[in-house]
């Protein structure tokens, strides 16, 4: 299989959309994620796109493993895909990760329904970046929403 296509990741993540949060449970996590997004302007519509995540997570966890959750939804007011990134302070027991680890990096990605491919390659990147250890790592220890998005674009 082929390397992932990085450049998604370049389209679906700015440095604003990095954030550092100090949530105590998923619910808050996920509210925070989104509040942040006020003012993304790819998102048409900010409490669509709220009420699509968490129909999402309470069909079924999101939580990927290693420490690891993928909020994600297809809606049509999102204008391009978007790719939000959450470390949180303390590891989150409540996630229901499919490892049963408490879960303490988000990638929240919302893209329109006519985006699936592109959704399911950026899946694909992200996917490729969180099974390297030492990222994983580097994304944990940073202090700084500046040096989480460091440690993603850093070349593998």
């Amino acid at each position: 299989m082929s390397n992932p296509d990085f450049s998604l990741l370049d389209s679906a993540l700015s440095p604003q959309r990095v954030f550092l949060t100090q949530a105590s449970s998923k619910e808050e996590l996920l509210q925070t994620v989104l509040d942040k997004l006020t003012d993304c302007e790819d998102v048409g519509d900010l409490e669509s796109l709220r009420a699509a995540i968490l129909a999402r997570e309470s069909l079924m966890s999101t939580g990927i493993g290693l420490g690891i959750g993928v909020p994600h939804a297809r809606i049509s007011s999102v204008q391009n895909m978007i790719l939000a990134v959450a470390v949180n302070h303390v590891p989150l027991e409540d996630y229901e990760s499919i490892d049963g680890k408490p879960v303490q990096i988000v990638f929240l990605v919302a893209g329109r329904p006519d985006q699936q491919s592109t959704y399911v390659q950026l899946l694909a990147v992200l996917s490729h970046l969180v099974k390297d250890e030492s990222r994983r790592t580097a994304l944990l220890e940073a202090d700084t929403p500046s040096a989480i998005y460091k440690a993603l674009r850093a070349t593998p």
